[in-house]
């Protein structure tokens, strides 16, 4: 049986830590609308997002499956 007091317990956390950010983030003055909006930032998450596929298409991903067929073996 699988325990979802884990599962449960690991979504409130989530949880809290982003309320808590966005009260940290409020708190310093910073509008998540305005950061949206923002053309530079935006334009700097598309650039990092292409970067970081990139990245897992080239390096990653073949490093994480033989990782993942290596811990899957425990579990047989």
């Amino acid at each position: 049986m699988v325990n979802t007091k884990r599962y449960t317990s690991g979504i409130i956390q989530l949880a809290v830590i982003i309320i808590l950010a966005v009260v940290v983030l409020s708190l310093l003055g910073v509008s998540l609308s305005s950061l949206i909006n923002n053309q530079t930032l935006t334009e700097n998450f598309i650039f990092l997002w292409g970067w970081v596929k990139w990245v897992w298409i080239n390096y990653a991903s073949a490093l994480f499956w033989k990782l993942w067929d290596i811990i899957s073996q425990f579990w047989k």
